[in-house]
């Protein structure tokens, strides 16, 4: 099982203003839904932020297990994981084919550190978009390896971005 972070920046590495994503980028969402899902059998972990922040109508996300950390608790539906720590929660995923840290800024920064963190799947989103939540710095740690899509959507321009460990 594999672990990969999947995330979209400013040009200062925001990712959220105000508990949510601070610009819709309807192609990138459509890159984050492949990513996440690969074949079916992919996992994601999140945290208790990031879940509330998902709109109720798309929770759990599809097609892959959902896995929410929380140390306080939070209340999910049935056949969410809740797991207090990030070694619970890749226990937790089992047999997933690859695990995907989805946010939180703490989230990212555990993933990112764990010894299976081999990918980054970040997007740079042109702009700066007055975030109060800001990703890791990775670039000590990872190369990119090579641009995967480049485009306008939902009126913002963005790359997308395979980083590895260096």
């Amino acid at each position: 099982m594999g672990l990969a972070v999947v995330v979209a920046v400013d040009s200062e590495c925001g990712i959220g203003k105000g508990g949510d994503l601070p610009w819709r980028i309807p192609a990138d969402m459509a890159h984050f839904k492949s990513i996440t899902v690969g074949n079916g059998s992919n996992a994601v972990i999140m945290g208790r932020t990031t879940w509330e922040s998902i709109p109720e109508r798309f929770r759990p996300l599809k097609d892959r297990v959902n896995i929410v950390l929380s140390r306080r608790g939070v209340e999910v539906p049935e056949g969410v994981l809740v797991a207090t720590s990030l070694a619970e929660a890749l226990e937790r995923a089992g047999n997933a084919d690859e695990v995907c840290a989805i946010g939180g800024a703490q989230v990212y920064a555990e993933a990112m550190a764990h010894p299976r963190c081999a990918a980054l799947y970040i997007t740079r989103v042109a702009g700066s978009f007055d975030c109060d939540t800001f990703f890791p710095d990775w670039k000590d740690d990872y190369r990119c390896d090579r641009v995967l899509a480049e485009g306008e959507s939902g009126g913002h321009h963005y790359r997308v971005e395979l980083w590895r460990r260096a």
